[in-house]
């Protein structure tokens, strides 16, 4: 059994302005240009393996980390006073499994997060990952629950819910290759059947990390396919059409990606900015993933492009 060490850094970092305040961390906010995101506090020497989940109020946000060689976990930072909170594991984390991709319901009452922590008794054995729910309390985090067995069959991934509570997920099913993206309805309190996205998504290949807009207008997704940018994982986004399919994806272009991997995409809750990871710093003195930001609007321009 792999223990996980819990650590803000195993290295020297560029050490933020202390105390830090204000919403995202007293950051300046990007423009058009995609820029790095929070150095020193979220982008860091390690591997950022997910977009930062901040909760709708912006007074708490938690990622996912991994230094090489150890598991990955979950860090969390909270506003209180108009002051930020150093990076700590959440009190649901697991010190023995890999916790992955938080995600806040758009109401923020609920986290999602990928595990591979060991299930309850009850439930079927698991293939690789599981998708779990913690519930946000105004005094802290309640126990961590797994989605019910009907809806997660063992390596589901990076999801994503929107405002109707609709829950996107990446998994590779049993047999398959790479992952696809499947969603599954929340009706009356309960997930229906997941559903494979048609085939404008899912191509032969890998389709990962899906983001749904709240309003379930469009979805985000990384992939590897002919038209990425020198044959990298690029993200592509997919607005909804009029009779409810997806339409054709286009490729977010080069604002946004780049001749290395972009991944984890994630709208901030204010609708203004959108997160993704990028491993494009590997050219100067970071081979892992960063988390940069750029304005949302950039989402506007590419409905207009034809």
């Amino acid at each position: 059994m792999v223990v996980l060490v819990f650590s803000y850094s195993s290295h020297a970092q560029p050490k933020p302005a202390s105390p830090l305040k204000g919403k995202y961390f007293g950051q300046k906010p990007p423009g058009m240009t995609a820029t790095l995101f929070a150095q020193g506090i979220i982008s860091t020497d390690s591997i950022e393996h997910s977009a930062p989940a901040f909760s709708p109020d912006g007074k708490t946000v938690l990622w996912t980390r991994i230094y090489p060689g150890k598991p990955a976990f979950l860090v969390e930072m909270k506003m209180v006073n108009g002051r930020w909170t150093k990076p700590q594991p959440p009190s649901f984390a697991n010190k023995d499994a890999d916790d992955f991709y938080p995600d806040f319901s758009v109401d923020g009452k609920e986290l999602f997060f990928s595990s591979r922590r060991s299930l309850p008794s009850g439930y079927p054995k698991k293939e690789d990952m599981w998708i779990w729910k913690v519930e946000k309390k105004s005094s802290g985090w309640g126990l961590a629950t797994p989605l019910d067995s009907t809806i997660i069959k063992g390596f589901e991934y990076a999801h994503s819910v929107s405002k109707k509570g609709t829950l996107f997920f990446s998994s590779r099913r049993k047999g398959a290759r790479d992952f696809d993206i499947f969603c599954s309805q929340y009706v009356n309190g309960t997930y229906q059947p997941p559903r494979l996205l048609d085939t404008n998504i899912n191509k032969a290949g890998y389709e990962d990390g899906p983001f749904i807009a709240p309003d379930e207008n469009y979805l985000i997704f990384e992939s590897q396919r002919p038209e990425s940018i020198d044959g990298s994982i690029d993200l592509y986004i997919s607005f909804k059409q009029k009779g409810g399919s997806w339409g054709h994806p286009k490729n977010m272009g080069p604002k946004i990606n780049s001749k290395f991997s972009e991944r984890f995409a994630r709208l901030s809750p204010d609708g203004k900015y959108l997160f993704f990871g990028s491993n494009r710093r590997q050219q100067t003195d970071n081979l892992y993933y960063d988390i940069f930001w750029i304005d949302a609007s950039v989402i506007d321009e590419l409905r207009r492009r034809k």
